[in-house]
């Protein structure tokens, strides 16, 4: 899918990072673009720095939301569509991730669970979101992030990476699925996996 100016983009974890490097790019090729983080002033700073290097009227906006929380993916697909109420997408970067849970024998469930919880619910809760909004579309994409670590399980023999690797490997492996069952039942709809090194 070729990238145009006045499509629009959902971006998950615009504030850091990778996200705010996509949100710059997208923002500079006119793309409107929706992000949300956790950080509301992190995504302050990735809209600043967005508008000032992108053409006259690219909109870029800001919804703090936690996608390991369907309620909170939700009330931003409400808010996508008030912003944009042409009531569809053109594409959908599902880049936010965390680290942690690193050890499954003997670490707390709660950091594992909060980490596989963003690193794949976020991932299911906005596809499962916004894939209707891609899907009422002339064309879109729904780009994965996933990692290093869906190929690679492991930081080293003595270093346990087991949320964060069973997550990135499930992202790996719903999006593979997901390119069949796009070219099945919706055909104008592509996906892409992402496998980036260590960031």
């Amino acid at each position: 899918m070729q990238i145009e100016p006045g499509q629009i983009a959902v971006l998950t974890g615009g504030g850091t990072g990778i996200g705010r490097a996509l949100v710059r790019q997208l923002a500079a090729a006119g793309v409107h673009v929706a992000m949300c983080d956790v950080s509301a002033a992190h995504m302050a700073e990735s809209r600043d720095e967005a508008l000032a290097g992108a053409p006259a009227g690219t909109r870029v906006s800001c919804h703090v939301a936690d996608v390991g929380q369907e309620a909170q993916v939700l009330a931003f697909r409400h808010a996508v569509l008030a912003e944009h109420p042409v009531g569809h997408i053109h594409l959908l970067f599902n880049n936010a991730g965390t680290a942690g849970g690193g050890a499954f024998v003997n670490g707390s469930r709660a950091d594992w669970e909060r980490t596989f919880n963003v690193d794949w619910f976020g991932v299911y809760f906005c596809a499962r979101a916004f894939l209707p909004m891609l899907v009422a579309g002339p064309g879109g994409c729904i780009v994965n992030t996933s990692s290093v670590n869906g190929f690679w399980a492991s930081l080293g023999p003595d270093t346990p990476h087991t949320a964060y690797s069973a997550a990135k490997f499930a992202v790996k492996g719903f999006t593979e699925a997901l390119i069949t069952d796009l070219r099945v039942n919706a055909p104008h709809v592509q996906a892409v996996l992402v496998m980036p090194g260590h960031v």
